[in-house]
């Protein structure tokens, strides 16, 4: 336990300098990224990702130095997307077609960081379908749980019961809930499921991304972004 916690925070330490941090620093980093949104339309972007060649591998599993590129990668395109937003409100931008300067943000953050943006695109799923299927897990459990405490709660009002008449009805009644509330543990394949367990060292950096999109999203509706949030990103 101790050695996982030690790795998990090695983990989070890491990636933490691979964030901008904020000020100065990533203001000159936005107007850097608005630069090359310029200098390399779109187009171009999808053309060069187009020849790209990733083989993936046979197993499905995840590498750890792949899942801290896709933490890299990701958390670029989330500062892509919001540099492009900013230009787009600016006055004297906003009928010079800006907008369309956040296409591909995937693909530009993988190219920046010299990334193979297919190899990104396959980490990318794997992540998602990760998440997907540890999301899922933790709602069977809970749920789980839930039906244990309502079957005990059964068993105690049945046991209860004196009168032998009663006792049966109940015991009939305690079986059918047990048939009704049975539900099977959402399936897991082998490379899944190591993936999920591969992630779970890395919840703190996933968490910090996630408020960094949401951030952006919050940048493009016009709004601010909870302070929580902002925090939590490292900003």
């Amino acid at each position: 336990m101790r050695a996982s916690a030690a790795m998990s925070a090695g983990l989070a330490a890491v990636l933490m300098t691979a964030l901008p941090v904020a000020g100065c620093r990533q203001a000159d980093d936005r107007r850097a990224i608005q630069e090359r949104l310029r200098a390399k339309g779109a187009a171009e972007v999808v053309r060069e990702a187009a020849a790209a060649r990733y083989t993936p591998p046979a197993s499905g599993c995840l590498a750890d130095a792949q899942v801290r590129m896709y933490l890299m990668v990701r958390e670029r395109e989330s500062r892509i997307r919001e540099a492009a937003i900013v230009e787009a409100q600016r006055p004297r931008d906003a009928a010079a077609g800006v907008a369309p300067l956040g296409a591909a943000a995937d693909l530009r953050a993988a190219q920046e960081l010299k990334v193979n943006p297919k190899e990104y695109a396959w980490v990318r799923d794997q992540v998602l379908a990760a998440e997907a299927a540890a999301t899922n897990q933790a709602l069977y459990q809970k749920m789980a749980a839930g039906r244990e405490q309502l079957l005990a709660r059964m068993r105690r009002d049945r046991d209860a019961l004196t009168d032998p008449v009663q006792h049966a009805t109940a015991e009939r009644e305690l079986e059918d809930w047990k048939r009704g509330l049975q539900a099977a543990e959402p399936p897991m394949t082998p490379a899944i499921r190591k993936n999920v367990a591969l992630l779970a060292h890395y919840r703190g950096p996933l968490a910090r991304l996630r408020a960094l999109e949401e951030r952006a999203l919050a940048a493009a509706a016009g709004v601010e972004a909870p302070p929580g949030n902002v925090a939590a990103a490292g900003q």
